[in-house]
């Protein structure tokens, strides 16, 4: 052992050694399947019973469009009515 080595402290001394890190792709990492997300009550409905046959899928996706359309109409009604709240003549 050199005289220069002896004088490093025993702290300096662990971290000289470390050994290299290895040259090449990084290893993939695993992926934990983590905690469900909380989803919507209709999404808890098993994809069986909505796509059994043609009728349940052509009545899911009428009741779908009809609820979102019920549920857009009513959003769009307060947004405009706030936008111009005191212009109208009924305000």
């Amino acid at each position: 052992m050199s005289a220069l080595y002896k004088q490093v402290s025993p702290q300096r001394r662990a971290h000289a050694h470390t050994p290299p890190t290895p040259i090449g792709p990084a290893p993939a990492p695993t992926l934990s399947p983590g905690p469900k997300p909380n989803r919507a009550p209709i999404a808890n409905v098993h994809p069986s019973l909505l796509f059994r046959n043609n009728t349940a899928f052509v009545g899911a996706v009428f009741a779908g469009a009809f609820a979102f359309e019920l549920a857009y109409d009513n959003g769009m009604d307060k947004v405009w009515d706030k936008i111009n709240k005191g212009v109208r003549a009924y305000d």
